[in-house]
């Protein structure tokens, strides 16, 4: 997220106006360096704030922390059936000293550290400011050490250590002037020659350090390994080059061939003439390259020789490490099967075996207070991989965090329920200490939610049975017969929905059972349910793919249930007064009168309907669409019972107030607030910047803020996607009177990114007469004003990337929104000026196109678009920066020309581009059944990666 930490610093800015408006009060990045995800938040009654979710990061923010480190991160011995945990909980690069098996090097956290004690302890070995990468010993004399940092280039040491001296004559340094140096291998036949790779390639010395020099080698090397029974002969592991080979000390390379799926090379150093491939398999060659023969096992990676031995050591798959005999024939597993890692070195001395792994990933629970100060952060995990999946707080601060776990060691309390399970449930209390930890199986968690007696409450979906069903539960059998799944054509997989309460010390079950009624043969990958709410009378809400059912606090009656609410549940909360809010995928749904969104005429179908629903879930309350992209993954209320959905959506479609920001990405983020009643949206925006991004969690805080938490490329599974947690605060206020509410193409209506010479409206409330716009700060002459529309052209000179959208009138300043700023924007403009149905275009005889007035194959038409971008005129035509290609019914349509100007009834400088309807007859004259154009055909214009909007339809003769 490099460039994306600096564009959030322009989306994420508060600017004071002189009237009240929506601001941020807190901005923060939890983490800049691994893989996360949000599960989850929830606030407490103190104001406080805690999010959950998963992280794959080693330097995590931890305070205060129940766990300080990734469970199975970190450096470890292997002795014997055991791994021994050394001092490093991180270490990222190991080099040991062949000449003492009880001393090596590690990198940990850009710091160099050594033991001499086999990893009992270590100390640091300083160096100048800089973050080390790599560290190289030179054979047969420790004293020599060469460092690889990442900013300040090489450093050489001809004392152990004690000093240290830049040695980077030559090393290309960065714009910035940092100088980056990775790995170092050192010729072990000629000391004085050692390479390093460097952002801009592989270098090499022949004196000691003195001077560097490029190789032939521009990808840099995954690996090098020397030649130890013929000086001079070297080979290397190059992305996007294969294996090279040089027989000149690195002077020269020339292509290896090797068999096909090798992608790794090393000379062995134990039998003289034997080189080792490692890919798919590991392949043995004894005459220098000629022939290979594959080995008889399993693939093993990274391996390495320990030569006092006569045995390698490898990587099998991340599950293990194993000694492989020196004629390649015997693989024993070395220690026991985890843990579960990713291997970052591996290192072996006369049989002793050092591993370090950056971990498997684990939960993370951190406590925010008001200001958004970090008051405990921990991880949370054992060994194996663990997801968090969801959280809930209440109002005392116990934070309840479920997920799954591949843990056979994931903290678990005194007294827990289970000791062993597929999944986890865990109560921190408000100080960030363990309440309990527990483990769970039978089900697959979804959400959890608590109530006011201290229990926390678990909806799972369950495929094969086996819950743990308390005695007199609702429904003690699971729906289908277990395994049932049928793999014929897709596979129809029976799932049902299971509802656990736990007692207040997770020591017990209050109950347990599956939720009849609640099963779905799931075919399409649609699960079960998901979707949790209970009540302050201790009675629970369960969402269904099949419906919503309310069951008693003993779980054994189904007091009500329903399955005609309009939309598929994917998120629920309750109001204050008791009503129940769903919000999912539209069924068979309508609108209530006076709703926010009554109807939605145009294409494509909404992806959100919202429901409100009264407690007995017998009447509908409320019901409203909610934009044309936007997918809730959470709800919650306030105590004026007003509604904070959250989730994401595309880039476009979303109703927004008073925001912030447009949207960036695709998908990106939102957060909406509605009344009540759902009749009035109070406030809608984006948020994020240029990268994916998907709203988690929400939480009311104090004196009407709202808590937004989420992750950028939010990702399922593992590994988890590349990403980092977000938490903002955010202070709404009711609707200003002056107001922005959303910036859109004047054709297309599409509030997508705006351009150069684009016509765009702004939309909002209170523009005066005296109604001044500005993008990017520069004043911009309307085309038309009216008190909630103000039309103008986009500057030439508008920035790249962003640029802020803002009106002042009477003296006062709406919400600044940062808006995206394309080269091109096209929109075409429409009959019915809604920006989809028939577009504006005038048949050859320069009528308008129509139903009744249809255009046949092969005429000529004109269309009028804005948003083309750039234009330049010759004495014929307006001429884009890029080709403009127009699309009929997806078939190219040849253009003649293209003009632009003033167009009666059409605001701004109009594009009008005149083509060729396109005559299937002639261009599939040989297509079986022949090609019709439909009546109504689609139209589009394509310029680069920028298309118009896509209901827009052309009239054709039929």
């Amino acid at each position: 997220m490099a460039s994306g930490l600096v564009f959030a610093s322009l989306a994420f800015v508060s600017i004071a106006f002189s009237q009240t408006l929506p601001s941020y009060q807190v901005i923060k990045e939890l983490d800049a360096s691994g893989a996360d995800s949000v599960a989850g938040l929830g606030t407490d009654s103190q104001g406080n704030v805690y999010i959950a979710g998963t992280t794959s990061s080693q330097n995590f923010p931890v305070r205060n922390a129940l766990q300080p480190n990734i469970a199975s991160a970190g450096l470890y011995r292997i002795s014997g059936s055991r791994f021994v945990p050394l001092e490093l909980s991180t270490c990222s690069f190991l080099a040991v000293d062949p000449q003492n098996a009880s001393a090596f090097y590690a990198v940990s956290n850009g710091e160099l550290m050594k033991s001499i004690d086999m990893g009992v302890t270590f100390a640091p070995i300083p160096l100048p400011d800089s973050h080390v990468r790599s560290i190289a010993i030179q054979p047969g004399n420790d004293q020599t050490l060469y460092a690889g940092t990442t900013d300040q280039g090489v450093f050489k040491s001809a004392d152990g250590g004690a000093t240290w001296t830049a040695v980077n004559n030559g090393l290309p340094s960065q714009t910035s002037g940092q100088i980056s140096a990775y790995t170092l291998w050192i010729d072990p036949s000629n000391v004085s020659v050692v390479f390093v790779n460097t952002s801009n390639g592989l270098f090499r010395t022949a004196d000691g350090g003195a001077t560097w020099q490029p190789t032939t080698v521009p990808n840099g090397a995954a690996g090098i390994s020397f030649d130890a029974h013929k000086p001079g002969v070297l080979y290397v592991t190059s992305p996007g080059n294969g294996i090279l080979k040089s027989s000149d000390d690195g002077e020269t390379f020339t292509e290896f061939p090797v068999p096909q799926g090798l992608n790794a090379i090393f000379s062995d150093p134990i039998q003289a003439g034997r080189l080792i491939g490692e890919g798919g398999a590991i392949f043995e060659s004894t005459d220098g390259g000629v022939t290979w023969t594959q080995a008889a096992f399993s693939a093993v990676t990274n391996l390495v020789a320990d030569p006092a031995n006569g045995v390698y050591y490898g990587d099998v798959g991340g599950t293990g490490i194993v000694r492989v005999s020196a004629d390649l024939e015997t693989v024993t597993p070395v220690g026991p099967p985890g843990p579960f890692y990713n291997l970052t070195s591996l290192a072996v001395v006369n049989g002793q075996v050092y591993e370090a792994n950056s971990g498997s990933a684990d939960v993370f629970v951190t406590k925010l207070d008001p200001s958004g100060n970090i008051l405990y952060s921990t991880y949370l995990g054992g060994t194996g991989h663990d997801q968090a999946v969801a959280i809930a707080v209440d109002a005392a601060g116990n934070a309840f965090v479920t997920g799954v776990t591949g843990s056979a060691d994931f903290p678990v309390s005194k007294g827990a329920y289970a000791t062993s399970g597929t999944m986890f449930l865990s109560r921190l209390n408000p100080d960030g200490t363990l309440g309990y930890s527990t483990y769970f199986s039978g089900t697959t968690p979804v959400a959890v939610a608590t109530d006011g007696n201290g229990s926390a409450w678990l909806l799972g979906n369950n495929s094969y049975g086996g819950l743990p069903v308390t005695p007199g539960a609702l429904s003690a059998t699971f729906c289908c017969a277990p395994g049932s799944a049928i793999f014929i054509g897709p596979p129809i997989v029976p799932e049902e929905l299971t509802l656990t309460r736990f007692s207040p010390s997770g020591a017990s079950l209050i109950f347990s059972t599956y939720v009849p009624g609640s099963s779905v043969s799931n075919a399409l990958g649609f699960p079960a349910g998901g979707a949790l709410a209970v009540a302050p009378d201790g009675a629970a809400y369960a969402g269904a793919f099949s419906g919503i059912f309310r069951i008693d606090p003993t779980g054994t009656a189904l007091l009500s249930s329903t399955n005609t609410v309009p939309v598929t549940p994917r998120a629920m909360t309750l109001g204050p007064d008791g009503s129940l809010y769903v919000a999912g995928m539209p069924e068979n749904f309508k609108a209530t009168p006076g709703a926010f969104q009554t109807s939605f005429p145009a294409p494509p179908q909404p992806e959100t309907g919202i429901v409100r629903i009264d407690s007995t879930l017998s009447n509908v309350l409320a019901a409203t669409y909610f934009g044309s992209f936007a997918q809730v993954a959470t709800m919650t209320t306030d105590s004026a019972g007003n509604l904070y959905i959250g989730g994401s959506s595309a880039s476009l479609g979303l109703p927004t107030r008073t925001p912030f920001a447009g949207g960036f990405a695709n998908p990106t983020g939102f957060m909406s607030e509605l009344s009540a009643d759902l009749s009035s949206l109070l406030f809608s925006s984006y948020f994020g910047d240029n990268e994916n991004f998907t709203v988690a969690g929400l939480g009311v805080g104090l004196n009407g803020s709202v808590w937004i938490g989420g992750a950028t490329n939010q990702g399922a599974g593992y590994p988890a996607q590349s990403g980092n947690a977000w938490v903002n605060s955010v202070a709404l206020t009711p609707p200003p009177p002056l107001r922005i509410d959303s910036v859109e193409n004047a054709a297309s209506f599409i509030d997508g990114a705006i351009a150069p010479g684009e016509t765009i409206v702004v939309d909002g409330a209170g523009f005066g007469a005296d109604a001044q716009l500005t993008i990017a700060g520069a004043p911009i002459a309307p085309i038309s004003v009216t008190s909630t529309a103000i039309t103008a052209a986009v500057p030439a000179g508008v920035p790249a990337v962003a640029a802020t959208v803002e009106v002042q009138s009477n003296g006062v300043t709406t919400n600044s929104v940062l808006m995206p700023v394309a080269t091109m924007a096209p929109g075409i403009f429409s009959q019915n000026g809604a920006g989809y149905g028939l577009g504006y275009i005038l048949n050859k005889d320069g009528t308008l196109n129509s139903t009744a007035n249809p255009a046949a194959p092969g005429d000529r038409i004109t269309i009028f678009a804005t948003g083309v971008g750039p234009l330049t005129f010759t004495q014929c035509c307006a001429v884009t920066e890029a080709p403009v290609n127009v699309f009929i019914d997806g078939i190219y349509s040849y253009g003649a020309y293209a003009i632009a100007g003033p167009v009666n009834g059409l605001p701004g400088n109009v594009y009008q581009i005149t083509v060729f309807v396109p005559d299937p007859a002639l261009d599939f004259p040989n297509a079986n059944p022949p090609v019709v154009l439909p009546a109504l055909s689609s139209l589009e214009i394509q310029i680069g990666a920028s298309t118009s909007q896509l209901d827009i339809v052309i009239s054709i003769v039929h």
